[in-house]
């Protein structure tokens, strides 16, 4: 199943495509449109706060299209053929995240170029390797959240809405783009403790060389329980899908 998947991501160079542009689009907006207004205090470089949220941003997206692509694969019949074959069922999914998880290391890796470029700069080779396979890992348990969303909708399009309803608040109200303490005092709590924060500010401590064991054993306590919680509702969901 795995091989099946990758082969279908490197037939579909345009998903790789979206999620790098995406990025892009984060890294250029914020950086040069927003950035001179969003107050960081003196000496304080807004790229450099920047890049590790949108590594995390650019990782989500790809969850995101893994519950569009499952979705799709339900509604057209495609994964109706493996129910009636002696493998697990697991398998079916999994060969999908693992698939989009080698994909978002390979967009991650091309956004973290672009903003060298840009320039961004890693304390060390090691803290950029640690960021960028957290934030894989981080991807990869979101993916499962997107897949048990794709096996109980079924539909593309509903799925892709629902995908909106979550990602889009939480990345809002996040660090991923602005300091905690600049919002309102009532959202500070909520803003600095759900996950898309907990995995930005891991991820920019790794990049910075000031990797806070707190940050890193929240964004594993985050990481750990979707994988918990998701991998079997997810695969519950497919084996009842009708």
């Amino acid at each position: 199943m795995l091989w099946r998947d990758m082969i279908r991501t490197a037939r579909q160079p345009e998903m790789l495509v979206f999620a790098v542009v995406m990025g892009v689009f984060f890294l250029v907006l914020f950086n040069y449109v927003f950035g001179g207004a969003i107050g960081m205090g003196a000496g304080v470089d807004y790229l450099q706060f920047l890049v590790p949220g949108v590594f995390v941003i650019t990782a989500l997206q790809g969850a995101q299209q893994t519950s569009m692509g499952f979705a799709a694969d339900l509604a057209e019949g495609v994964t109706d053929r493996f129910r009636s074959l002696p493998m697990s069922q697991v398998a079916v999914i999994a060969g999908r995240t693992i698939a989009d998880a080698v994909r978002n290391l390979i967009g991650l890796i091309l956004v973290a170029l672009l903003a060298l470029v840009m320039g961004y700069r890693f304390d060390s080779a090691a803290g950029a390797v640690a960021a960028i396979a957290l934030t894989t890992a981080i991807g990869f348990s979101f993916s499962w959240l997107g897949a048990a969303i794709a096996a109980k909708v079924r539909q593309p399009d509903m799925v892709g809405m629902l995908s909106m309803f979550w990602l889009f608040p939480l990345m809002l109200a996040s660090t991923a783009f602005t300091p905690a303490d600049s919002m309102p005092g009532w959202l500070q709590p909520f803003a600095t403790y759900q996950p898309i924060s907990v995995a930005a500010d891991a991820v920019r401590g790794l990049c910075e060389g000031t990797p806070a064991t707190t940050d890193l054993t929240l964004a594993a306590a985050w990481t750990i329980g979707l994988l918990v919680v998701f991998v079997p509702v997810s695969v519950r969901l497919y084996q009842q899908s009708p």
